[in-house]
């Protein structure tokens, strides 16, 4: 499976005193419900003062799915048994929004929070993603996108696509022997998956 965090997620970084990267850790849970397809940061000039993690969820179809998207605290690296406290966001609009409010040092370590997606109870059924907050006090947001495993037979393949160059993974994934049928059906169920989130996101081509 390729890495879904993007680029700007993989180290802090800084660019004429803005934040432009961070450090966020993805934990692949893959027995689980849900993948991790995607997370970016929105960097603190693109985010203009914004602070929330803006979370979407798909299921097998590409169709927005209805779930519990959680997020924990605090996250020093290690799952469930360090986490002290959890909570939902707090409206149910969709995508799902958490406010991000937390600083912390970037020098001295990832963000304090978790995400992931969860039965009512907060137990996990999906991927999770650590290390979200504010740099040194610095307002970014984050974009997340998690899809119902096995969608398309292509799972994990796509998670790359960031919009900005940086991925460009098609979707290649684990279903490399079951294209003997219908290619151009193939190709349009693709075309339509990307339409969808091309849509979620605001993107034109």
């Amino acid at each position: 499976m390729s890495d879904p965090r993007n680029e700007n997620c993989r180290r802090f970084s800084e660019t004429g005193g803005m934040v432009t990267g961070v450090e966020l850790t993805h934990v692949p849970m893959p027995a689980t419900k849900y993948e991790l397809l995607k997370v970016a940061l929105i960097d603190e000039r693109a985010a203009q003062g914004n602070i929330v993690a803006r979370v979407s969820v798909m299921d097998q179809n590409g169709i927005q799915a209805t779930v519990n998207c959680w997020m924990a605290w605090p996250w020093k690296g290690q799952m469930p048994g360090g986490w002290e406290g959890r909570g939902l966001p707090g409206n149910m609009d969709y995508p799902y929004k958490h406010m991000i409010t937390n600083t912390y040092n970037p020098f001295g370590g990832q963000g304090p929070l978790a995400i992931y997606i969860g039965d009512a109870n907060g137990a996990i059924e999906s991927d999770v993603v650590g290390g979200l907050g504010l740099p040194g006090g610095h307002h970014v947001s984050f974009d997340l996108v998690f899809r119902e495993r096995g969608a398309g037979g292509d799972s994990g393949g796509d998670g790359n696509d960031t919009g900005d160059g940086s991925g460009s993974d098609t979707g290649g994934g684990s279903g490399g022997g079951a294209v003997s049928g219908d290619v151009a059906a193939q190709l349009q169920r693709i075309e339509d998956k990307i339409d969808r989130i091309a849509r979620q996101f605001g993107i034109q081509f």
